[in-house]
């Protein structure tokens, strides 16, 4: 009975050990306002010269929208003419080119797009990371997201930037 169970044992991890183990790849995720956000869909583009990443669950969508398209480090805020961007479920817009209120803190917009990798794959994809600060634009907002991954997100096409309400 013993070997029995042994033998079953080892037949049912055998069998069990597959290549159908599941990874979050593609994705978009990190953590917004300290809490992991996960993008069920996801798709970039190349526009105007540059990458735009796009990523969302139910009604929220994050941007990530570069002037070049290559790889590297694209900073946020300021001067920068890279942008972040956060569509709320209400359909508010929160977006690195738009300054906080002086009430609200002293600091500008800030945040950092690295592109990684360019896969050359049919279709395209693209890995890299991201952070960022957002505010709508009265500046009397703010959205923070932190330690975010895009990975292996196809170039397809088709996206647009939503506007900056």
């Amino acid at each position: 009975m013993k070997n029995l169970f042994s033998f079953t044992f080892i037949a049912l991890l055998l069998f069990s050990c597959n290549d159908q183990i599941e990874f979050n790849s593609p994705a978009v995720q990190g953590n917004k306002d300290g809490s992991l956000w996960r993008a069920e869909f996801y798709a970039a583009d190349i526009d105007f010269g540059g990458f735009l990443v796009e990523g969302g669950i139910n009604l929220e969508r994050v941007q990530l929208v570069t002037v070049t398209d290559t790889r590297g480090t694209f900073p946020l805020g300021g001067d920068a003419p890279n942008r972040a961007l956060f569509k709320n479920s209400q359909g508010v817009v929160y977006s690195t080119a738009n300054n906080p209120d002086e009430s609200l803190s002293l600091y500008p917009t800030i945040g950092e797009i690295i592109v990684e990798d360019i896969s050359n794959t049919t279709p395209k994809t693209m890995s890299g990371t991201f952070w960022f600060y957002a505010y709508t634009s009265d500046g009397l907002n703010t959205v923070n997201f932190s330690q975010g991954v895009f990975h292996e997100i196809p170039l397809i096409g088709g996206l647009e930037e939503f506007p900056n309400d």
